[in-house]
């Protein structure tokens, strides 16, 4: 481990049989700017060190003794402590005060309304982070950052709350503004335009996620539909390159059947269905009898599209349940 000034500066005088002798002659004023002085001595020497903490000013003082024992002794030039003092982040000049709501605004809870928002729209619960808190124990600042696919909004107050909330609210910002260049005639309170304001935010969120896909979106087909009309919405989801999905999967349907390839025929339909932001799940069931394997094949859209097969192996069902899956794909969105 390597010493600190402190240690190198006992070290020397413990062999001399001595201990240097600090004070503390200056300790902090009371504010919450503290200062810290420490004068040691030793050798007939005395040097002083100033910090923003205790430790920190004795760290500085040690220095300057080690520096005037060097200079006393005629040694040379002593190289830099191979540990620095520990010095704390400074406090920012202007700590930010929690904003007070005007009597006549109404309160919005940033982040219960960020939470809906997501919900709503199948989109990943916003994720809250502690990037930084400094500042002595009675006037912390904490700094959090919200992120959202990827969007970033940070918050900077006095509380945890008030950083997540502060967070929270500039994302909520970050989105009305996306809607408000995209199409500032939504901006109505009624709930057709606020449909329509979901559905923009969704594809932003896409575009940024996955620059690929255009102006398609992400977002999974919303339960609660017909089964009759299921294949139109998930259709319509990808409106703008549903012709292209169909083409990749009729391209990696195999014209024989080699079970063993099911390993490779399974990562390809990943590789498509991921910029959709959809995942292939396998599930082995329990069969009546040992000597059959019978394997369940789903897609995490919403509903789910499952299929079933049934196989000597394990890798015939497999390979079985992954065409019928990747047929089921291509009749839902012809």
């Amino acid at each position: 481990m390597s010493k600190t000034p402190v240690s190198i500066l006992q070290e020397m005088m413990v062999k001399k049989q001595m201990i240097p002798n600090y004070e503390l002659i200056h300790d902090g004023g009371g504010t919450h700017v503290n200062t810290f002085t420490y004068r040691v001595t030793c050798e007939g020497l005395s040097a002083t060190g100033t910090g923003r903490s205790k430790k920190d000013a004795k760290h500085e003082a040690a220095k300057a003794m080690l520096e005037k024992i060097a200079a006393h002794r005629a040694y040379p030039q002593l190289p830099a402590s191979p540990a620095q003092s520990p010095i704390k982040t400074c406090i920012p000049t202007v700590i930010p005060a929690s904003p007070r709501i005007p009597p006549n605004e109404p309160f919005v809870n940033a982040i219960g309304a960020l939470q809906t928002l997501c919900a709503e729209n199948n989109l990943q619960e916003p994720e809250y982070i502690p990037i930084n808190d400094e500042g002595p124990p009675h006037a912390r600042i904490f700094t959090y950052q919200c992120i959202l696919s990827t969007f970033k909004e940070e918050g900077i107050a006095t509380t945890k709350k008030q950083a997540k909330h502060e967070a929270a609210k500039k994302m909520l910002n970050r989105i009305k503004e996306l809607v408000s260049v995209n199409c500032p005639e939504l901006l109505g309170n009624n709930e057709q335009n606020q449909h329509k304001i979901n559905e923009m935010i969704s594809n932003s969120i896409a575009e940024a996620r996955y620059p690929q896909l255009n102006k398609s979106t992400s977002k999974k087909v919303n339960l609660g539909l017909k089964v009759s009309n299921y294949h139109t919405k998930l259709k319509n989801t990808f409106i703008t390159i549903h012709q292209e999905i169909i083409a990749k999967l009729e391209a990696i349907k195999p014209d024989t059947s080699d079970y063993d390839t099911v390993d490779i025929l399974l990562g390809k339909l990943q590789d498509i269905l991921t910029p959709l932001a959809l995942q292939v799940t396998v599930t082995p069931l329990d069969a009546i009898s040992p000597d059959i394997f019978i394997i369940s094949m789903a897609v995490d859209s919403s509903p789910r599209i499952v299929q079933c097969s049934s196989g000597a192996t394990e890798k015939e069902a497999e390979y079985k349940a992954l065409i019928n899956l990747i047929d089921s794909l291509i009749l839902l969105l012809k």
